[in-house]
């Protein structure tokens, strides 16, 4: 499980070329110069206008645990090349053995919101550890920043007219991954109240969460007689599923069973057919028996869209939602993209010139702007640039907005409150504990509120209002400047 994957500290959460450029460096004498490599992804995920960062303090577990084991030294030992040469010498491979992480990195805070194009990790060290670190960064920060993200979304879509409705997580059996351990947990972060996954919520400490099967119902000769087991069987949890045969008798049946158990009946599930007219039509029977207080849950295939045109459109009176397949799987965008390059060697600064995949040269940072208790505005400058004291902007600063077709500014100014995105996690290859000390709870909780900085507009599941990010002037001259340079070599 991905667990016991960080719990290793294994150094072979990279891929192949990693190693083989790590032996090429040693070769030639490089592998100790400085370098500085960023993350950070092209594309919000989902049509939508923002990210929400999940995953860095599980990134922090594997990085504070990083060393090279005789188990993995050996591995390397036996591997061959196409013509049966050993893929790596002895000399780096003792190398290999005595190394420990010399690495500094800065981050953005799990549950931060972020945007296209600006640094969410920045390594800086050995070049040859800097790389070693990018495939485990990438591959914990895309997933669960996708799925985190999928959650907020269906979250929001539940938050309809004032009403805050839980959405729970129900997708162990749909999930990618063995276990679900990540989705549960990203997930959470993204808003959800609770899960099904019964080892995950013991492991991150989420609220386990359920309802009933319908292989329960069909173990029995009938309905009625399946709902009053389950109900002296679970005083306290009694959540009925309704659909097994005829979701109107089932309805009826889980009143009756109610009735003749002397049970208060908490909720029922419909997990199939037309959710709006049978939550509608369980209100109405529910009402004419005076039991207003059992909760609506419907599941099936659910999303951001579903449960927004439930509420919105067709006005169901649905109190609780459980999404499985399509929040699990980030069903609609599968894979973020989120991509790691190197941003200076010895001190220069380097970039990347590609059509539509230009970087942004140097060690960077994002400032972001807060304006009447909202974020305004980010501006990623350099890391050096060392423009905020105080929560404050200590200059005006001109930036040249990233995502517009124009040559739209950006002006803010001094004084202006303000805070950066990055933060120390690893100095000197040891891990901040203030990170890894953090419980799952306290990360949802900054999640929520910092979604809650983030004006409406933005939220929007259909076009949503493009938040501005901006290179502060003179790293957009720096960039230009380059540029020019590297095509006229």
């Amino acid at each position: 499980m991905q667990n016991n994957i960080l719990q290793s500290g294994t150094p072979f959460f990279c891929d192949l070329y990693h190693l083989t450029m790590a032996q090429a460096w040693f070769k030639d004498g490089k592998h100790m110069e400085n370098k500085t490599s960023e993350a950070f992804f092209r594309r919000c995920p989902f049509g939508g206008g923002y990210l929400l960062s999940a995953g860095l303090n599980e990134f922090l577990e594997w990085v504070d645990n990083w060393h090279v084991s005789e188990d993995d030294i050996r591995y390397l030992q036996n591997l061959k090349n196409a013509e049966g040469r050993k893929l790596f010498d002895e000399d780096f491979l003792s190398f290999l053995k005595s190394q420990k992480l010399e690495l500094n990195i800065k981050a953005v805070k799990e549950g931060e919101i972020v945007f296209p194009n600006e640094p969410v990790l920045s390594v800086s060290g050995p070049c040859w550890q800097v790389d070693m670190v990018e495939a485990a960064y990438l591959n914990i920060f895309n997933a669960q920043s996708l799925i985190a993200t999928k959650a907020s979304r269906m979250v929001e879509a539940a938050s309809f007219d004032g009403i805050k409705r839980p959405v729970m997580e129900f997708g162990l059996r749909r999930a990618q991954d063995l276990g679900c351990f990540l989705p549960t947990r990203a997930a959470f972060i993204g808003g959800c109240s609770g899960t099904s996954n019964v080892k995950a919520a013991q492991y991150y400490g989420i609220p386990p969460k359920g309802t009933m099967a319908h292989s329960f119902v069909m173990s029995y000769e009938n309905e009625l007689d399946a709902f009053i087991a389950y109900m002296k069987a679970s005083v306290g949890n009694t959540t009925l599923l309704v659909d097994t045969y005829d979701t109107r008798q089932g309805i009826k049946n889980a009143i009756l069973a109610s009735e003749k158990t002397g049970i208060p009946l908490q909720g029922i599930r419909i997990d199939s057919g037309d959710l709006a007219y049978w939550a509608k039509t369980a209100k109405q029977m529910f009402h004419e028996k005076g039991m207003d207080d059992v909760k609506i849950l419907v599941s099936n295939d659910l999303d951001e869209y579903l449960i927004e045109n439930l509420l919105q459109v067709q006005q169901a009176p649905i109190d609780i939602f459980a999404a499985g397949t399509k929040l699990v799987t980030a069903y609609d965008t599968p894979a973020l993209g989120g991509v790691f390059k190197t941003k200076a060697y010895k001190g220069a600064p380097k970039i990347k010139i590609a059509e539509g995949k230009t970087t942004i040269p140097g060690a960077t940072d994002v400032i972001r702007i807060i304006r009447n208790g909202k974020y305004e505005g980010d501006i990623i400058t350099s890391q050096s640039a060392n423009l905020v004291k105080d929560g404050k902007l200590v200059m005006p600063i001109t930036s040249h907005r990233l995502n517009s077709t124009t040559l739209e500014e950006m002006t803010f100014q001094k004084g202006e409150s303000a805070y950066t995105l990055l933060e120390p996690v690893v100095i000197n290859g040891k891990v901040c504990k203030d990170f890894t000390n953090e419980s799952l709870l306290e990360i949802k909780n900054r999640a929520q509120h910092n979604l809650n900085m983030l004006d409406k507009s933005y939220k929007r599941l259909a076009n949503p209002h493009l938040y501005g990010v901006g290179l502060e002037q003179s790293l957009n001259n720096l960039q230009q400047q380059l540029i020019h340079q590297y095509k006229e070599r």
